[in-house]
């Protein structure tokens, strides 16, 4: 059926010498950017319309640095020139290969794809086997460029810019002006008359006439019927986010910032009477950089929560907005407490690049970051508002904490014997995590609360649920044996290992039939767990903390692109996130083995070092 589909649109859409593609470069688009549309449950201008066309089809928001506005209406009124022009991008060298597209190549024609046969016969496969299977990476990603395939046809097809209202129902569909059938009143003979001559202004790339009919076709969208339209200021506050990327200029911001608190570090290392003032002055300027980057993110949250009507946390995108936010938080206090005291700058360093990170994933990580429906079964509650903000926040601490013990990590590979830097660093480490901890124990608590008011059951063993609770489990197993003068009595390992073995007792039934994977799981979830408790010392602290992490990312991505089951599916997919992720994993691991073996290497060579100092035990 879809090939039958896709090749049907293309011969319907054939010309025998079709002319090449341009675009104008005349025009003044400001009038037509700013119509009202239908999309994604909320009326928007066209603006945010066409840039979430023209990124889901071509993969950029802005392709050569078009206006995806220009990009939209060249492509509903000039078809057949832009079906024959690369538009879709294929990067995976293996999903090329398994289609037998060109190797050489990496964007390909709508034309190309819409009758190669190695592409849509899977699609009909797929399409046989039903709900139910979960795709692999690669199914995923063809699914997704005959998704893209499908989206462009209806762009082609004038079926892509709703800007007819609905008289009659706010939630009604809005039609597409560009299927208006015979005008039948004095209004849509209006619209349909505009409509026109803005077609024939755009190709003749007529500046004043397309100015023209663009206040010609406004003004006649204005005197249709409609049930709801959005205020003039609900439409410029959009436009106003659009164009100021207020995320970009948040992480260029605080990476700046960074920067500056890394030099007000480096220059605390001296005492010299002399550099005070410049230290004082390098302080201050970097707390004036965190507060204009932590300004930006909150401005452009401010924005997103009133256009969307609801609190920004319902997707990937926005939860590292969170992230980003809650780092923000603390380098400001520890930035604050820097410049009135000169304590807290690695606090203020860390945090800082912590939240510049999040932004920068955020705004350059192949995920989707416009605004999307939710389920309103997860709005209906107050405990959204209180999860989010708190396990995001948690999140973004264990991130500091991370990164505190990766530099633990190289630090003991790198100088061993610097036992009072490597005592402060510990203690900085081990605050980050009893924090973080603990907010992520108050994360999970109050999203309960949300599951309850949301699916009727606290805590239903939801894959996201489990994970969240194996990670705090692993950081409470961090913070309960951290050093080695603690020792824990040897009856605690007896009750311990009665404990483990009930539990297997009790969850045994719900694993069916023992096979050789299961078992083998079974096996490395027991020694992880044994690990986690015996291995003690900085060394082992730091590593420990490491893989926790790596649980919060299972919890926080893996869930959604890995496993993509469970009721936490905003989320779900395959491809470019799923490889960074095993990518990130593998150098992770390969720089944890590296500090390691250098450590043991030099510890080895010279005498033992002491114990940390016995006031870094608690902080």
């Amino acid at each position: 059926m879809s090939t039958l589909v896709l090749t049907l649109a293309t011969l319907i859409l054939a010309t025998p010498a079709p002319a090449a593609a341009r675009l104008p470069t005349a025009l003044d688009l400001e009038t037509f950017r700013r119509l009202p549309t239908q999309h994604n449950g909320y009326m928007p201008p066209v603006d945010t319309l066409a840039r979430d066309i023209v990124h889901s089809v071509t993969g950029s928001r802005t392709p050569e640095g078009r206006d995806p506005v220009l990009l939209l209406l060249a492509w509903t009124f000039d078809p057949t020139a832009w079906r024959r022009e690369p538009l879709i991008r294929i990067p995976s060298a293996a999903l090329r290969r398994e289609l037998k597209l060109n190797p050489d190549r990496t964007t390909f024609t709508y034309d190309e794809l819409a009758t190669h046969g190695p592409l849509l016969e899977p699609i009909d496969a797929l399409r046989r086997r039903g709900p139910g299977f979960k795709l692999d990476p690669l199914e995923a990603e063809a699914a997704g460029i005959y998704e893209r395939l499908l989206l462009l046809r209806r762009v082609f097809t004038g079926a892509a810019l709703p800007l007819i209202p609905s008289p009659d129902s706010v939630i009604a569909p809005w039609q597409p002006i560009g299927a208006l059938g015979t005008a039948d009143t004095h209004q849509t003979t209006a619209v349909h008359v505009a409509w026109a001559s803005l077609r024939s202004a755009f190709l003749a790339n007529d500046r004043q006439a397309f100015t023209a009919a663009s206040e010609q076709l406004a003004l006649a969208l204005a005197t249709l019927p409609t049930a709801y339209q959005p205020a003039p200021e609900q439409l410029d506050r959009e436009l106003h986010y659009n164009r100021l990327q207020p995320y970009r200029r948040a992480w260029f911001t605080l990476l700046a910032a960074t920067g500056l608190t890394l030099a007000a570090t480096l220059l605390a290392q001296s005492r010299s009477p002399r550099l005070a003032p410049l230290r004082r002055a390098v302080d201050l300027l970097a707390l004036a950089a965190i507060l204009l980057g932590f300004g930006l993110l909150s401005y452009g949250m401010w924005l997103r929560w009133h256009i969307a009507d609801r609190l920004p946390a319902a997707n990937m995108f926005e939860s590292l907005l969170f992230v980003g936010w809650g780092a923000g938080v603390l380098a400001i206090t520890a930035a604050i407490i820097a410049a009135c005291t000169g304590r807290a700058r690695i606090v203020a360093l860390t945090s800082t690049a912590m939240a510049a990170l999040a932004l920068l994933l955020a705004d350059c990580l192949p995920i989707d970051s416009f605004i999307r429906p939710v389920a309103p079964v997860l709005l209906d509650t107050i405990w959204m508002s209180l999860h989010v903000p708190v396990i995001m926040g948690s999140y973004a601490v264990l991130a500091l904490a991370v990164l505190v013990a990766h530099a633990q990590l190289v630090l003991l590979a790198v100088w061993p014997r610097r036992h009072a830097l490597a005592a402060k660093v510990d203690s900085l480490h081990y605050w980050f995590a009893l924090v973080g901890a603990w907010m992520l124990l108050a994360g999970i608590i109050t999203g309960s609360m949300w599951g309850a008011a949301s699916w009727g059951r606290y805590w239903g063993w939801d894959p996201k649920e489990v994970w969240s609770l194996v990670a705090f489990l692993a950081y409470m197993a961090i913070l309960h044996v951290r050093l080695d003068h603690e020792r824990i009595p040897r009856w605690a390992y007896a009750v311990a290992g009665l404990l483990a073995i009930a539990l297997l007792v009790i969850v045994s039934g719900h694993l069916g039939r023992l096979t050789p994977l299961k078992l083998l799981a079974v096996v490395g979830t027991a020694v992880a767990a044994v690990i986690f408790v015996l291995a003690r010392g900085p060394l082992a602290t730091a590593l420990k903390s490491v893989v926790a992490f790596w649980l919060i990312i299972m919890t926080y991505v893996g869930v959604n692109y890995v496993l993509g089951t469970g009721l936490h599916s905003y989320g779900f997919g395959t491809g470019p996130v799923v490889r960074w992720m095993f990518l990130l994993g593998g150098i992770d691991l390969a720089l944890m083995v590296a500090c390691s073996a250098a450590y043991f290497l030099r510890t080895r060579l010279t005498a033992p070092p002491p114990a940390l100092a016995a006031s870094a035990t608690r902080g």
